[in-house]
């Protein structure tokens, strides 16, 4: 009884500490000096922010534009419904905003961000959020863009996907602890 106990506190404490959510701080002064995860530029054309991520792709999609948000516009693309963004310190001028994972399929190769301005320099950023270490569940905490003069006019992550495990993938995964659970059982009967 006691062994029985102590392995379900102890399960139980595993699930705790697996199942966190965490946030990532991207701050576009903290996370230049960096190295390669931070890109800047001035063109707000999307043609040349392509051609950077272009320069990033190693035939895992990193071009592909997955989910966007507008300020005061609603959000787009195919995860639009696993993601959702909170733009604030003030609703037509946020400098900060969370974009927190809401389930389903999450961006999980070569995961990139790009905030944008357009209107101050630099127009945008784009951060290499695998480097930064990024698991596509993650809660993004943007801070401090363009303080003073500009704001943010949009979000957008580029990357590949990871789909959720399907239900009969669990079903097996729950077969096998329960017989795991049985031989356990059986074992201790003899």
């Amino acid at each position: 009884m006691k062994k029985l106990l102590l392995l379900n506190i102890t399960l139980l404490a595993l699930t705790t500490l697996f199942t966190q959510a965490y946030a990532l701080t991207i701050t576009p002064g903290a996370t230049a000096g960096a190295g390669d995860e931070i890109l800047w530029g001035n063109d707000t054309s999307q043609s040349k922010i392509d051609a950077v991520l272009a320069d990033y792709d190693s035939g895992a999609g990193v071009g592909s534009e997955l989910y966007k948000s507008e300020v005061g516009g609603g959000e787009f693309g195919p995860f639009a419904g696993s993601y959702d963004t909170l733009f604030f310190n003030t609703i037509s001028d946020p400098k900060d905003a969370f974009i927190t994972y809401t389930g389903g399929s999450f961006i999980s190769d070569n995961p990139f961000l790009l905030v944008k301005d357009g209107n101050h320099e630099p127009a945008w950023y784009l951060f290499d959020l695998g480097d930064l270490g990024w698991d596509g569940m993650d809660t993004l905490e943007l801070e401090d863009f363009w303080p003073g003069n500009g704001a943010i006019s949009h979000v957008t992550l580029y990357g590949g996907s990871n789909p959720v495990p399907e239900p009969a993938t669990m079903l097996l995964f729950g077969i096998g602890l329960i017989g795991l659970a049985g031989m356990s059982r059986k074992t201790r009967k003899k």
